[in-house]
């Protein structure tokens, strides 16, 4: 896989534009597709997306949080059949251009000659409805525009924003199928305030990568946590703002994601870790006292290991 940063015409492509946040089986699916069609021509699969949502730029507010870093969603691309993925900066630019002189930019910087679109794929800030709009203009400037056929299977419909709802909902499960892998959030560890450790039940407090991302329903979840040493284990992840403690202490509260790993003992404060969310146990709750807490966790616990040893 090239990630491709700048101008290049050394091959002849054939591509498909999007944001692919989440990289789901829908777009799998899509870039199957453009495989086929890439051996058929015997053109370069590559995929064309952006450095961050076009929301962000166009509609700051309405933009959402993602479902992968940018690094994620590269190397997601790539894992999925993508030899070339093609990084654009959205910027204003970019935002303005028509659906013309995107695709004229596309063929003379990046040797595109044939595009793959989705169902539901449109480009270009003149907002071109339906496929003929875009095979004209194909046909005006030397690009083959291919129609690709509807994702129809298990997890169908599938999209970015139905799985952040899902995720939002605590659905991790349907999240699941339709990314065909459990959620998962990679951060560093850092030290909190050690009460789990004095109440028996160490954690790991992890600080997400970005702002930007997704995280779900507050709540305790059963979960794969994947230490430093590579080794997938399981756990009880708490998502929230630990309104036992936090209550007491006053001030401002601040979401947290805290991992205890069942069964696991070693030191991996400022490592990375990977917490994969599988089954949503119970909301996020305040306690009378950390006893109750206590007797809570160990419940969870219980219910994780049930959960896990089902899958």
């Amino acid at each position: 896989m090239n990630l491709i940063t700048k101008p290049d015409t050394s091959v002849r492509r054939i591509a498909a534009v999007g944001m692919y946040d989440g990289v789901h089986l829908g777009h799998r699916y899509l870039i199957d597709y453009l495989g086929v069609e890439a051996r058929s021509r015997g053109l370069v699969p590559s995929v064309v997306t952006f450095s961050r949502h076009p929301l962000s730029l166009v509609r700051p507010l309405e933009a959402p949080a993602l479902l992968n870093t940018l690094e994620e969603r590269v190397r997601l691309l790539g894992e999925a059949g993508a030899s070339d993925i093609i990084l654009l900066s959205f910027n204003e630019s970019l935002r303005r251009m028509s659906a013309e002189t995107f695709l004229r930019t596309l063929k003379r910087k990046y040797a595109i000659d044939a595009l793959v679109l989705g169902f539901n794929n449109r480009f270009g800030h003149d907002g071109l409805k339906g496929m003929e709009p875009y095979r004209a203009i194909g046909e005006r400037i030397g690009v083959e525009v291919i129609a690709a056929p509807e994702y129809r299977g298990g997890a169908a419909p599938v999209s970015s924003s139905i799985i952040r709802r899902c995720l939002a909902e605590g659905r991790t499960e349907e999240a699941a199928r339709a990314l065909g892998a459990p959620y998962s959030i990679t951060g560093r560890v850092t030290e909190g305030n050690r009460l789990g450790r004095t109440l028996g039940f160490p954690t790991a407090n992890m600080i997400p990568p970005s702002a930007e991302r997704l995280i779900p329903k507050a709540g305790a979840y059963a979960a794969y946590v994947t230490t430093p040493d590579g080794v997938r284990r399981p756990g009880v992840v708490n998502v929230g703002y630990r309104p036992t403690v936090s209550d007491a202490a006053g001030g401002e509260r601040q979401i947290s994601i805290e991992a205890h790993i069942i069964d696991f003992v070693g030191y991996i404060y400022d490592e990375e870790i990977k917490v994969e969310f599988v089954k949503y146990l119970r909301p996020e709750r305040r306690f009378a006292d950390t006893d109750k807490l206590a007797s809570q966790i160990k419940d969870d616990i219980a219910s994780a290991r049930k959960v896990l040893r089902e899958q």
